[in-house]
């Protein structure tokens, strides 16, 4: 069952949205104050800040247009284009870059809030608060272009033009921001299997999701 309470839809956001900036801003180092150099190389901010921007934007939407009852989600495939990269963020910093989120054996709060807490209740937005059943069958292509524009972009500046694209994890060890990014290390072979692998891996979860999206909206009709 959706919930339709407008109010706590606003609240949510409003949550989400304050999570996702003191992340940004405590893993930035603004907050400390100073400014990390490798902190909009990294995909994981980009994701969160495309997220961040979302949010606001639909919070803004959802307020202006408070009494209008159809005014449910605020641009759906935008909002769908993020979740599906935070995902990506959720689950190659799980399964792949999970040491990185231990300093000195102890957790990095904002990472924990970036990688996972944000990811999860954007998830759950779109769980409690969309009229479900509306997802396109193209969208999972489509949800996708943040993460290939982010590839493209790092691949083109770190390779033929030779940029430093480097910070976090491979902070004076690579040009790129993530090893498995890096020809030199994985090879030109392995960065294109990973790429292609990860795109194949994701297109696929995009179909799940306009499957779960499909059935909750059948199981709600029959409610």
């Amino acid at each position: 069952m959706r919930i339709e309470s407008r109010t706590f839809s606003i609240v949510w956001k409003v949550v989400l949205a304050c999570l996702c900036a003191w992340g940004l801003l405590d893993g930035s180092g603004i907050l400390a104050g100073h400014y990390e150099d490798g902190f909009p190389r990294m995909f994981t901010n980009v994701s969160n800040i495309a997220a961040l921007i979302y949010f606001v934007c639909a919070i803004v939407w959802l307020v202006r247009r408070r009494d209008d009852e159809d005014a449910v989600t605020f641009a759906p495939q935008a909002k769908y284009t993020a979740m599906v990269s935070l995902l990506v963020t959720m689950l190659i910093a799980h399964f792949m870059l999970f040491d990185a989120m231990f300093r000195d054996g102890q957790v990095v709060m904002h990472l924990v809030v970036l990688h996972y807490v944000v990811p999860i209740m954007t998830i759950l937005d779109w769980l409690l608060f969309d009229v479900k059943g509306k997802m396109p069958l193209w969208g999972p292509f489509a949800w996708l272009s943040l993460v290939l524009v982010y590839l493209v972009v790092i691949m083109v500046a770190a390779g033929p033009f030779g940029l430093y694209m480097g910070g976090g994890t491979t902070a004076h060890i690579s040009r790129y921001p993530y090893t498995f990014l890096d020809p030199g290390i994985s090879g030109v072979g392995g960065v294109v299997g990973f790429c292609a692998a990860m795109l194949v891996a994701f297109i696929a979860l995009g179909f799940a999701i306009v499957g779960i999206d499909r059935l909750m909206a059948r199981l709600g009709k029959r409610s």
